[in-house]
């Protein structure tokens, strides 16, 4: 084991956005703190990242994050990014020259069956939005679940669900695994319009921790904090290459599903308290598969496609390099990382074949699996 001896103030465990955000304010305050971000990955961002190397320069895909969410101008991000004619704002709200909604056999609905579905999907969120604070929190499923079943007409229960589930694509799980009490919580009053940006997210974030020239050492996966006598509260954090480092204090930025699978083994303990909130929290899953054709074979100024009774639901429409995004969120998305690229591709490419009876040869795809 090696260790350095040099005593930091602080060691930012983690280079994603919110270990860079801690970084940017330890340089902007006045006192110096001296301080070292260390980062699992060979690169920056975490899940904000930005591939260029898949499809090329010239097609950037951002595998993780994507928005700016609510980029009101007080938003940190705007101050960094610079506009371009590509950016466009994206919206769940429906608008029929953009988006199409197909049946399984490949018939688009109607908008007056959209509209009808829309009004039932508004009522139901309604009694989700309504729960009582003070009663025992039930899943959003559990709450709506016999409205639900009231639908007579399958074609419309199927509209409805597939409606909900752009709240199990947004949240990334499901219904069932979702909290009535604390829906919509998270956004507070803030409208839920994102930007999306033509470079990739991923690459204004790499390019805000450049601006500030942040101390990040790559490629150290923590093992190992140590709190090495109870006197003076030196911190000793060690790195699974045979390195440690000493510091007064740990901002830990990492993902909770890495807590939760103990990754780093704490010494002391945590806390109980904090070890039963790691246990009992959630998190949610949101994995992307692009796939490039040789041609595109749907309307060109779609930007979006919803199959009905499919669980490959949403389609993200990328025309200008022929690509088609699809977004699988929760259980279902915890299924597919178990199989491989090659299956997956089939069963998504044999579903297009049911909506399009023209699909042109597929040149090219990414599978991007967080959880794995």
């Amino acid at each position: 084991m090696t260790t350095n001896s040099h005593l930091f103030d602080v060691i930012i465990i983690g280079c994603g956005p919110a270990g860079i955000a801690a970084g940017i304010v330890f340089e902007k305050m006045k006192s110096n703190i001296d301080y070292l971000i260390l980062e699992a990955r060979n690169r920056i961002g975490g899940r904000a990242f930005t591939d260029i190397t898949t499809f090329g320069e010239n097609i950037p895909i951002d595998i993780g994050a994507h928005y700016i969410c609510h980029h009101e101008p007080e938003n940190f991000l705007r101050s960094y990014y610079i506009p371009s004619n590509e950016d466009f704002i994206e919206s769940d709200i429906y608008n029929s020259l953009t988006m199409k909604i197909f049946d399984e056999y490949g018939n688009i609905i109607s908008d007056e069956f959209i509209n009808k579905a829309m009004k039932i999907i508004e009522d139901l969120l309604l009694i989700v939005k309504e729960y009582p604070i003070d009663k025992s929190d039930i899943s959003i499923l559990d709450l709506i679940n016999e409205p639900l079943k009231q639908i007579s007409n399958q074609q419309l229960k199927h509209l409805v669900q597939m409606g909900l589930s752009y709240t199990e694509l947004h949240e990334g799980s499901d219904l069932n695994e979702l909290s009535c009490k604390y829906y919509g919580k998270g956004e507070g009053y803030l409208q839920s319009y994102d930007l999306s940006i033509n470079n990739g997210l991923g690459s204004l974030v790499k390019e805000i921790a450049s601006k500030y020239s942040l101390p990040i050492k790559l490629n150290s996966i923590v093992s190992n904090i140590d709190i090495l006598n109870e006197y003076d509260r030196i911190v000793q954090v060690s790195t699974k290459d045979n390195k440690s480092y000493l510091c007064k204090y740990v901002l830990l930025t990492i993902p909770l599903g890495c807590l939760k699978s103990n990754s780093i083994v704490f010494s002391p303990s945590l806390p109980i308290w904090k070890e039963e909130a790691i246990h009992k929290m959630g998190f949610s899953l949101l994995n992307k598969v692009y796939l490039q054709f040789s041609e595109i074979f749907w309307d060109e100024n779609l930007k979006r496609m919803n199959i009905l009774n499919d669980q490959f639901k949403f389609y993200y429409c990328l025309p200008k390099y022929r690509m088609l995004a699809l977004y699988l969120y929760g259980n279902l998305a915890r299924q597919i990382e178990q199989k491989t690229d090659e299956d997956i591709v089939k069963e998504i490419f044999n579903s297009l074949c049911d909506i399009y009876v023209n699909i042109y040869y597929l040149i090219k795809w990414l599978i991007r699996r967080w959880r794995c």
